[in-house]
């Protein structure tokens, strides 16, 4: 049965839900501690937007949790005109964007809670996942109403993560990180290299996709 967020004052939040490790990690670790979960994917035209999705999607119905899609990937081809190769990520600063949707999906939800898996790692491939604008979007999401954001593993590594991950039962074979949004993960981009250095620093084995044909 999914879990459903209540009026104003019943607690619940509101996660950001992209089939990745970290992400994973932390449905896994809210469902643990009995928080009532309203998981979102976002959807804005990114490659592997199919994959990831299933693989958020798989993860949730084991949770038990119902998985709703923030989609604006409408919005692509305005912001794909006129370039001459289409990129990995077509939404510049993404996590805006995301935590905005997520910031009022939550307030009209009655949810206490915004969160979003971003790492300490995260800051070096996009701005949007730096402490400094997490801190100052916190400030801006404080004027606005009572919906707290908050990033649990942003004082960690993705190796970290992982361990975490590990330590809660989660199966990484069923997640998805790849940039290029293929059945089988290229292994060369952004992502993939640092899933793989993640999964090496953790001290442990890389596990290979295990998403079936029905899920990816």
């Amino acid at each position: 049965m999914a879990v459903e967020l209540g009026a104003r004052g019943t607690g619940g939040c509101v996660v950001l839900a992209s089939g990745g490790i970290e992400s994973t990690t932390l449905l896994h670790r809210l469902a643990r501690q009995g928080e009532g979960i309203s998981p979102v994917f976002f959807h804005y035209g990114q490659r592997p937007s199919d994959r990831e999705y299933r693989a958020a999607r798989a993860q949730c119905l084991e949770l038990g949790l119902n998985l709703e899609v923030l989609d604006i990937a409408g919005v692509t081809p305005v912001f794909q005109k006129g370039q001459e190769r289409q990129y990995h990520i077509p939404l510049p600063h993404r996590n805006l964007v995301a935590l905005s949707l997520g910031l009022s999906l939550a307030e009209k939800r009655g949810a206490d809670r915004l969160l979003i898996g971003t790492t300490g790692d995260d800051a070096d491939l996009a701005a949007s996942a730096s402490r400094p604008f997490l801190d100052a979007f916190r400030g801006m999401a404080g004027l606005l109403g009572p919906v707290s954001v908050e990033a649990p593993f942003q004082e960690m590594g993705k190796d970290e993560v992982v361990l975490e991950g590990l330590r809660l039962g989660v199966d990484f074979g069923r997640t998805y990180s790849c940039l290029l949004g293929r059945r089988e993960p290229c292994g060369s981009c952004p992502q993939c290299r640092k899933r793989r250095s993640a999964f090496d620093r953790a001290g442990v084995p890389e596990p290979p996709p295990t998403l079936d044909a029905g899920e990816a």
